[in-house]
C-alpha cells in the first residue's frame, strides 16, 4: 500500500482498514460531540502502530465544518461542545488540579502554519497570577495555565522540541498541550476538522519534514496534541480534480514523484486562510479556556480575554 501524505489518523487508518479489515490493531468509530461529528481511532498494539506509522494511542477527529461561516450562536455551541471534549481529557490525565503548559508550534509569519501561535493569543494565561496575585487567582477560581510560542528552526536556530523540553524541565507542568498545523489528504477535511490525540506529536511529518517528537515518553508527563489540517499537497489536489471533473483515475503518489523531479509539487491552502486561521485559533483557545476554568461562562471568558 502506498504511503499517505497526511497527519490525520482517520485518513491513514481508514485507508488501512479498507485494505486490511481484519486487523486487530486499529479500531475506528463515529459518535456525536454536540452539533459536530466525532471520529475516533484507537491504535491498539504494535500491529496497528506498524501499519499506520502512528504511535499507540487514541486519536479524535472533530468535524467542525466551516467555523468561519457560522453565526455567533452556532459558533458558541460548537465551542462549548469542544470544551466538554477537552475537559474530559484533562480530567482523565491530571484531574481538576495541577498545571498545564501550552506550546503553540509553527511560524506565525506563515499564515497556514500559524494555528499554534494564533491559539496562544486567545488563551487566559494565569501562572503569573497564581504567584504574584494569589488572592485574585483564588477569587476567580482560575486554573494554572502558561503558554509559549517557540517558533521554528529557521527563526531561532533551535528545534522547537528542544525549547519545549527545556521549558517543561524548568517549570514542571503536570500536562503539555501542543497545538500545531497539520497536512491532510482529503480536501473536505481541510480546515474543517480538528485532530486531538494523547500520544504526542511529531511536527512536520505529514509534509515529509518530520522534526523531533514531543511525546509522553520523551517528556515524562502526559501530552495532548491538537492540530488543524491547513494544507494539502498539490499532487493530491490534482489527483482529486482528475477524478471529480475528468472522470479519470491517477494516483497522487505517481503525480507527486513526477512533480518532485522538477520541483513542481507544492502545498496548497484555502484562499481565505487569514480569516480561517484567526477563527480556528479563537475556537481552540476558547475551548481550552473554558475546559480549564469551568466556573466561567462563555461571555465572562470573552471579557477576560479582551476579545
Amino acid at each position: 500500500m502506498k504511503p499517505i501524505r497526511s497527519d490525520l489518523a482517520i485518513e491513514i487508518c481508514g485507508d488501512i482498514l479498507k485494505h486490511n479489515p481484519e486487523t486487530s490493531g486499529i479500531e475506528c468509530n463515529k459518535s456525536r460531540c454536540g452539533p459536530m461529528e466525532l471520529e475516533t481511532v484507537l491504535i491498539r498494539n504494535a500491529e496497528g502502530e506498524s501499519l499506520s506509522q502512528k504511535p499507540i494511542g487514541r486519536y479524535w477527529t472533530l468535524n467542525t465544518g466551516r467555523l468561519w461561516l457560522d453565526d455567533r450562536d452556532t459558533f458558541r455551541n460548537k465551542v462549548l461542545a469542544f470544551r466538554d471534549l477537552i475537559r474530559s481529557l484533562f480530567l482523565e490525565k491530571i484531574g481538576t488540579d495541577g498545571s498545564v503548559l501550552v506550546a503553540g508550534l509553527g511560524n506565525e509569519w506563515i499564515t497556514a502554519d500559524a494555528i499554534g501561535p494564533q491559539t496562544v493569543r486567545n488563551l487566559m494565561v494565569t501562572r503569573h497570577l497564581k504567584r504574584e496575585r494569589p488572592a485574585i487567582f483564588e477569587d476567580l477560581g482560575l486554573f494554572d495555565l502558561c503558554a509559549i510560542t517557540p517558533g521554528v528552526l529557521g527563526q531561532t536556530g533551535i528545534e522547537s522540541a528542544d525549547i519545549v523540553k527545556s521549558v517543561v524541565a524548568g517549570i514542571r507542568p503536570e500536562l503539555l498541550l501542543v497545538i500545531d498545523s497539520l497536512a491532510s489528504r482529503e480536501l473536505e477535511r481541510l480546515v474543517t476538522t480538528i485532530q486531538l490525540c494523547d500520544s504526542g506529536i511529531r511536527p512536520g511529518s505529514g509534509i515529509g519534514n518530520a522534526r523531533p517528537a514531543l511525546t509522553p515518553d520523551a517528556l515524562s508527563i502526559p501530552v495532548i496534541s491538537i492540530g488543524v489540517p491547513t494544507v494539502v499537497d498539490a499532487a493530491t489536489l490534482a489527483s482529486d480534480a482528475m477524478r471529480r471533473f475528468a472522470g479519470t483515475e491517477r494516483d497522487a503518489e505517481e503525480i507527486r514523484k513526477e512533480w518532485d523531479k522538477s520541483n513542481l509539487n507544492f502545498f496548497v491552502t484555502p484562499k481565505e486562510t487569514d480569516q480561517i486561521i484567526r477563527v480556528m485559533g479563537s475556537f481552540i483557545g476558547y475551548g481550552i479556556n473554558l475546559a480549564l476554568n469551568p466556573s466561567l461562562s462563555f461571555e465572562e471568558m470573552l471579557s477576560l480575554t479582551d476579545q
